[in-house]
């Protein structure tokens, strides 16, 4: 069965924002009907912490071969977005990394507006280095 993989984000993760994060799911789960299902989350590339879970968020994804977007639908992120109860339970799913999982694979997505985001920060980063390269001019 096809799913929504909801992988918190890595950064500053702690047991609270796990919490938080499979709290809002539980919410959007009763609102929206869905089964999700948390599960301890391995890595290869590092240890993760014992409180650390993925999210199996079991729904009807689109078919895989619509389309290549590497973003998350519209109803998607409005579900998503749906139960969060201020703008730092926003911010928190939108710094959550999603994935569909099919038969055959995995393919990453992401809200729209996180790559907005992080288009502005290597923007501001890049005026910066300028400035900075004037400066040692």
């Amino acid at each position: 069965m096809d799913c929504l993989l909801c992988y918190p984000s890595s950064e500053n993760l702690t047991r609270e924002k796990c919490e938080k994060v499979h709290n809002i799911l539980a919410r959007m789960s009763e609102k929206y009907k869905l089964r999700i299902v948390p599960e301890p989350m391995k890595s290869i590339y590092y240890k993760c912490p014992d409180f650390s879970r993925k999210f199996r968020i079991y729904k009807k994804i689109r078919d895989r071969e619509s389309g290549g977007d590497a973003y998350l639908e519209k109803d998607e992120e409005i579900m998503l977005l749906s139960e969060c109860r201020d703008d730092e339970e926003k911010q928190l799913m939108k710094e959550c990394i999603y994935a569909y999982q099919y038969e055959s694979g995995v393919v990453l997505k992401a809200f729209h507006e996180r790559e907005k985001k992080f288009r502005r920060e290597d923007a501001h980063e890049q005026q910066k280095e300028r400035q900075e390269s004037k400066k040692s001019s």
